[in-house]
């Protein structure tokens, strides 16, 4: 569907023709965006199609370099976010930006203290802050520090605290991330209530389209800083959507683990996995099979114990009592560098947090864990590394500039560079957590492809941990559900597998 406005709101906030490039590249060319008090618009896009570009315009975060920006008809300058707040217009990013080591109150009012005879009025600050938490249904103490909450209750406060000053207009920045199942039932219907009671208009980033068609009257797709769909909801198909931000391609080729010439065979061959009554932190009793050639998909709630697994399995923590074994021989890794010269590679949840170097560029940051091979005599034979590196780089279909720092890639494409790592060490087993967390449609696809022809084409044994229903069903052979650190290892039966049966399934255990 070509892109085409539906209309200006005659009350709202609009966005138009907005242009912004960095160091001579386009990132937005002429986009425009409207939302209407009281109307929920989904954006989605790529990873590097400018969403957050153009947020950060709406928000005062970023000057456009063209393009007017109108609340409820008049034009606003908002050259910092300071003047959009003033504008009526708040945001909430995808990393929370509350304080947690103050208390819930003194967040609520940090920059907009409360005084009286020029000293801090507490008792009304605490008493405002109170009411704002009881409107919103949260049952916290305002003077307790919101780190002591749990990261749902933190997302909606953030959300209470950014709409208490007389905020109209409501940015969010892929607000569900971090949360799973019930707490994003609630937060959905924090959205409706927002838009419908409070009538807040509302741009929502978001690349769960499950959600996005849940609470949205509208849907923008961005591709490459241009509106590809703007669209009511139901009026433009899911898969038209998806395959809008996907885009149209050559099919691809399989992709290769980085093994040489002498290690070819064996990397490719594939392990056996399997695991007998577990016991390790965070995990109660586990038993369950990978096989060589096939990828098994983990699923279950926060709390089942799936990234313990996964963590014990390379040697980040110490297995208790039960069993594993690979190819039938005894496997306890002491370390991950103990897992990888058994062949086992472990790709983190967190990747900004325990993944990236962030300074350092896309090669370098894909070679770390294996410098060793490209040594000799003391000396590092860079040109073969970067070579090698650069190779894996390709197969991951990486957008933006791969030799810069991999901290100026989009979120995704540094989840490529991290795939590329674990590619790059030539595993047998390659254990994913989380792989497609915080990326949008386009480059989940891709990885999804990825994983699939890893195990399939490479042989590989895939283990793919995932909190979304849509991904271990898109992307897995076999599937277990976890809970409460226990799995018995019964393969979820094919007509069982479908979002809807393992949301039950793993509910059913909690």
């Amino acid at each position: 569907m070509d892109a085409t406005s539906i209309g200006t709101p005659a009350q709202g906030l609009s966005a138009r023709g907005v242009v912004k490039s960095y160091a001579g590249v386009t990132v937005l060319h002429g986009v425009s965006i409207d939302v209407a008090p009281g109307e929920v618009v989904g954006l989605v896009g790529h990873n590097g199609a400018g969403k957050s570009t153009l947020l950060k315009v709406i928000s005062g975060a970023t000057s456009p370099d063209s393009g007017t920006i109108t609340v409820e008809g008049e034009r606003r300058h908002l050259d910092s976010p300071s003047a959009a707040i003033a504008a009526g217009i708040a945001t909430v990013y995808q990393e929370l930006a509350l304080l947690p080591n103050l208390t819930v109150a003194q967040n609520a009012f940090l920059g907009d203290e409360r005084r009286r005879r020029g000293v801090l009025d507490k008792a009304t600050m605490r008493r405002l802050a109170r009411e704002l938490t009881e409107s919103f249904g949260l049952e916290v103490d305002v003077d307790r520090r919101l780190g002591d909450y749990p990261v749902a209750t933190r997302q909606l406060l953030e959300v209470a605290i950014a709409t208490h000053r007389n905020a109209r207009y409501l940015l969010l920045d892929e607000p569900t991330t971090s949360l799973e199942g019930g707490q994003v039932e609630r937060f959905l219907d924090t959205v409706r209530d927002l838009a419908v009671e409070r009538r807040l208009g509302i741009i929502f980033v978001d690349h769960k389209l499950d959600e996005l068609y849940a609470v949205c009257s509208r849907i923008v797709a961005l591709v490459d800083g241009r509106v590809r769909i703007d669209a009511k909801v139901d009026e433009v198909g899911r898969d038209e959507v998806v395959a809008a931000i996907a885009g149209e391609e050559q099919p691809a080729a399989p992709v290769r683990t980085a093994a040489g010439p002498d290690t070819a065979a064996s990397a490719t061959a594939g392990r056996h996995l399997e695991v007998r009554n577990l016991r390790a932190p965070g995990i109660e009793d586990v038993t369950l099979e990978a096989r060589a050639g096939r990828v098994l998909g983990i699923y279950g709630l926060v709390g089942s114990g799936r990234t313990e697994l996964l963590r014990s399995l390379v040697g980040l923590s110490t297995l208790s009592s039960g069993t594993a074994e690979l190819d039938g021989q005894a496997y306890r890794p002491r370390s991950p560098g103990a897992a990888q010269a058994e062949g086992v590679v472990y790709l983190t949840e967190e990747r900004k947090h325990d993944g990236i170097v962030p300074r350092l560029s896309s090669p370098y940051n894909v070679a770390l864990p294996v410098l060793s091979r490209y040594s000799r005599s003391g000396f590092l034979r860079k040109k073969r590394m970067l070579a090698e590196a650069d190779d894996v780089l390709t197969q991951m279909r990486i957008r933006g500039d791969v030799h810069g720092p991999v901290v100026g890639l989009s979120g995704g494409n540094q989840q490529k560079v991290l795939l590329a790592r674990a590619i790059s060490q030539r595993p047998r087993v390659l254990l994913l957590d989380e792989p497609t967390k915080g990326v949008d449609l386009g480059v989940k696809a891709e990885i999804h492809r990825i994983i699939r022809s890893l195990a399939h084409d490479e042989g590989l044994t895939v283990v793919v941990v995932s909190s979304e229903e849509d991904e271990i069903c898109e992307v897995a052979d076999d599937i277990v559900v976890m809970s409460h650190g226990r799995c018995t290892g019964e393969l979820v039966p094919p007509e069982a597998r479908t979002p809807t049966e393992l949301r039950r399934s793993a509910w059913a255990a909690a």
